[in-house]
């Protein structure tokens, strides 16, 4: 578009150029031409007195010093019928002239000879004899009042004086004029060559440039460009326009950037909700079905435990009413050695029976089995008895157990299932402090209910060990020391009062249990099976 704009100013330049040295030409001509009618005016007026004496030597001198002088090519007189009776060129003295000449058709029509001479245009340009540009003038010879003697006819013009000058200087000058036009052209062609160019270049060119290198790069994913805004012009306005949608589609991305972390962000915390509500379920799938195997087991196992219990304490008594008796005091003899061995075995069947008792009493619990009494219960007062109970226990090992319940605080619940669970949790945590340590039992509200919480200093849960220590008989102890059903019959507990229970522990800082209830039950679970004390 710009060498399009130069170009065309470059041709309407030059067109008005040549069409002003058009005007100088046809202008210098006229003067030049103005000058030499003046001229043959002249030489008319110095011939005059010779012509009206009819001296033709005169006339004929005159006409030579005249011809003599610089820029004259040729002057001549005509008669009446183009006949030639003096001229500069004595060769062409009385030759009749061709009035279909180039010089003579203007004066001459229809080849008729000339009676007057009215044309105010007496100026003609010819070709020379060199090739030369020649301008002649014809200047009218007329029929004066002081001519008529010896022209009485009524004819106004009796001849003509030809004058015909060189236009060689005129032709320079011309030269000279047009070659400084020309140069002056060409400088107004190149100054305005390089102001378009730079007009272009500033206004156009440069700022759409910098318009195509902002377009570049949103076309990459590049926003952060701007284009300057350096005037008030369309360009300016489309730049401004640019920046505004640019900044707009900044402001798009930068929301959908945002959308889309927060986004991701949801997505990874349901996720991980989704993952942690699978795992429970998947525990309480787990849980129930260990719940019920274990109903089945102690339902099957506790009637003979319970007479091998009565059989054994039969089998004590009867030995013991078997017993001898001394005759001096009436008292039982000592029972011989193998009695005696016989006595401690049954003890040992009594003793192990019971324990194996108490473990169908604690599964049948964690199958919720047992029945449950809801009733409203004070939190304070279950904390502080659990306190009591566990209190010696932790000063033979060196150990502090503090607790804290907001007064007050109560809940719908079972009381002693309640104070089961905390015993459990807390005598966990005794077992795993060292000397020194302290065991935390604390009782709170929360929007949702009440909080227990259980917590203490010990040796902590390894991670892998976290998501099994709910199930039956899973122990991280020494043979011996436990059989893994305590914090299974925990989870039973929260189970049946629809809470739930988080731990948080980490190896060798201790670990936290939080229990979480509600402060009403949906309603009281009515009991299945009567548990059966062994």
């Amino acid at each position: 578009m710009g060498i399009a704009l130069c170009l065309g100013a470059v041709a309407i330049l030059v067109l008005a150029g040549a069409w002003n040295l058009h005007l100088q030409r046809a202008h210098l001509t006229q003067v030049v031409g103005l000058s030499a009618d003046r001229v043959a005016e002249t030489i008319r007026a110095s011939t005059r007195d010779a012509m009206l004496r009819n001296d033709a030597d005169g006339l004929h001198r005159v006409i030579v010093n005249l011809g003599a002088q610089p820029g004259v090519v040729r002057i001549r007189v005509f008669n009446k019928e183009g006949r030639i009776r003096t001229s500069t060129e004595p060769s062409e003295v009385g030759r009749l002239v061709d009035t279909r000449a180039e010089q003579c058709v203007a004066c001459h029509a229809g080849g008729r000879p000339l009676d007057r001479l009215e044309r105010t245009d007496r100026v003609r340009t010819f070709a020379g004899g060199d090739g030369r540009q020649v301008l002649g003038v014809i200047a009218p010879i007329h029929n004066e009042p002081q001519c008529h003697e010896c022209h009485p006819h009524p004819q106004r013009v009796l001849g003509v004086l030809d004058v015909q000058l060189s236009m060689a200087a005129v032709d320079a000058a011309l030269f000279a004029s047009e070659r400084q036009m020309v140069g002056g052209l060409a400088a107004t062609v190149g100054a305005v060559v390089l102001l378009v160019a730079g007009l272009m270049w500033g206004l156009v060119l440069k700022p759409v440039r910098r318009l195509t290198r902002a377009m570049n790069a949103v076309s990459q994913g590049d926003l952060s460009g701007r284009v300057p805004i350096t005037s008030s012009d369309e360009i300016g306005t489309m730049a401004l326009s640019w920046n505004a949608m640019a900044d707009e589609l900044q402001r798009s991305r930068t929301e959908l950037t945002q959308w889309n972390q927060t986004l991701e962000a949801r997505v990874q915390e349901k996720t991980a909700e989704l993952q942690d509500a699978h795992a429970r379920m998947v525990l309480v799938e787990k849980m129930a079905s260990l719940g019920k195997l274990a109903a089945v087991v102690a339902h099957e196992i506790n009637n003979p435990l319970a007479g091998i219990r009565t059989f054994a304490r039969l089998l004590r008594r009867r030995m013991k009413d078997a017993a001898p008796t001394s005759p001096e005091d009436g008292r039982d003899a000592p029972p011989a050695p193998a009695d005696a061995e016989t006595a401690r075995i049954l003890e040992t069947i009594d003793s192990e029976a019971g324990r194996c008792g108490e473990i169908v009493r604690n599964l049948l619990l964690f199958s919720r089995s047992g029945p449950a009494r809801f009733a409203e219960q004070d939190l304070g007062a279950i904390v502080d008895r659990c306190h009591l109970l566990i209190r010696h226990q932790a000063e033979m090992k060196g150990l502090t157990v503090e607790t804290s319940s907001e007064p007050g605080l109560t809940a719908v619940c079972d009381g002693a299932q309640v104070q089961q669970m905390l015993l459990a949790l807390a005598l966990n945590g005794l077992e795993a402090c060292a000397a020194g340590g302290k065991v935390t039992i604390a009782a709170a509200r929360e929007h949702a209910g009440v909080l227990l919480r259980v917590a203490d200093t010990g040796s902590g849960i390894a991670p892998e060990d976290q998501s099994h220590i709910f199930e039956p008989f899973f122990t991280t102890k020494e043979s011996g020391q436990g059989v893994g059903l305590g914090l299974a019959v925990v989870y039973g507990i929260v189970s049946r009062h629809h809470g739930r229970i988080d731990v948080d522990s980490k190896v060798g800082s201790g670990t936290a249990f939080s229990i979480h209830l509600p402060p009403l039950q949906p309603g009281e679970a009515a009991p299945t099976e009567s548990e059966a004390s062994p």
